[in-house]
């Protein structure tokens, strides 16, 4: 049974820091898009979960090259209560790859977190 409607969260990458609409916190079922946000077009981001992700599609997730928002993603039935931390590398689009002598960590970096704010149903009677 559903408590209600579904939300869907807008996590935007171009905010300082990143900005999430209406919130952090989602529910079981809930549906998640990154967002470019105000980056001009030319920019791409990449998104990871290094420890682990609460949605259903495992990244990493890529923004840029014309599709400046993810597909909605949805938050895990099986995901448990906690806060899943995320790593966004922006990339402005000018700078060769591997040819920066200081590395990868010149790159715009961002870190932000989606908050699963309830445990996974437990054990639901099946519907037969």
């Amino acid at each position: 049974m559903l408590c209600g409607p579904m939300a869907t969260i807008t996590v935007d990458l171009s905010t300082v820091p990143i900005s999430y609409s209406p919130g952090p916190e989602v529910k079981h079922g809930d549906k998640v898009v990154f967002s470019m946000g105000s980056y001009p077009s030319a920019y791409t981001a990449v998104v990871t979960f290094p420890d682990g992700t609460c949605l259903t599609t495992v990244g990493p997730y890529t923004l840029g090259g014309g599709t400046l928002t993810t597909q909605q993603l949805t938050v895990s039935n099986l995901a448990p209560k906690k806060i899943y931390g995320f790593d966004a590398v922006i990339d402005d689009g000018t700078r060769e790859r591997g040819t920066n002598p200081r590395g990868p960590e010149e790159r715009d970096r961002k870190n932000g977190g989606i908050d699963v704010t309830s445990d996974p149903p437990e054990d639901p009677a099946p519907n037969k």
